[in-house]
């Protein structure tokens, strides 16, 4: 099959002008190939590159959440657990005239003379109220120490601050012992301030 004439003269060039001109071809056909065919593929392979670097950035990042989840789980489980004991401990609102009951019978069954036992005006806490109670009372040392046994028994949470011992002329009631009781009661966070108690003087 004869040639087109514009071949003719490629084909009666030189050997050498052949060679150059074959990879001349050569090269324009690689090069055709590289654009049209490996370029959009490199372009692709890139574009896959980067979204798997960015789905393992996310997925570090996924993984950085799911410790920390579970470590915030174990500590809201902690501070239930805590709360829960807490609220054992301490009466609510309406439990609190009983508790009052309980530390005044407390002082009686000791052998000590109630002569005084006042609760004042609570003071708000984040989750508790505190509650203090003028309390005074006339006996013996034996007496007040049976009455601290006493409270230290007790379910609720009572502390003793401000005490103090005063000495008496009267044989048989020797001392009178002057203290402000602490208790406390379970307060919701969020709700409003306890209520005065009756009678509550600050």
């Amino acid at each position: 099959m004869a040639l087109p004439a514009f071949f003719d003269p490629l084909v009666n060039a030189p050997k050498p002008q052949k060679v150059v001109a074959g990879l001349f071809g050569l090269a324009v056909i690689g090069a055709a190939a590289y654009f049209l065919l490996l370029s959009p593929i490199e372009a692709r392979v890139s574009a896959l590159r980067a979204q798997a670097s960015s789905l393992e950035r996310e997925l570090v990042q996924s993984r950085a959440v799911v410790t920390d989840l579970a470590r915030y789980r174990r500590e809201a489980a902690e501070l239930e657990a805590r709360l829960n004991l807490l609220k054992e401990r301490l009466p609510t609102e309406k439990e609190m005239p009983t508790l009052y009951r309980a530390l005044s019978d407390a002082g009686t069954q000791a052998g000590l003379g109630v002569s005084l036992f006042q609760p004042r005006d609570p003071s708000t806490k984040d989750y508790y109220n505190e509650i203090p109670i003028t309390f005074t009372a006339e006996g013996t040392y034996h007496e007040v120490g049976e009455f601290f046994e006493r409270i230290a028994k007790l379910s609720r949470v009572v502390n003793v601050t401000d005490f103090r011992l005063t000495a008496l002329t009267r044989q048989r009631v020797p001392l009178r012992a002057e203290m402000t009781l602490a208790t406390y009661s379970y307060r919701p966070i969020g709700s409003p301030p306890a209520p005065k108690a009756p009678g509550a003087k600050k």
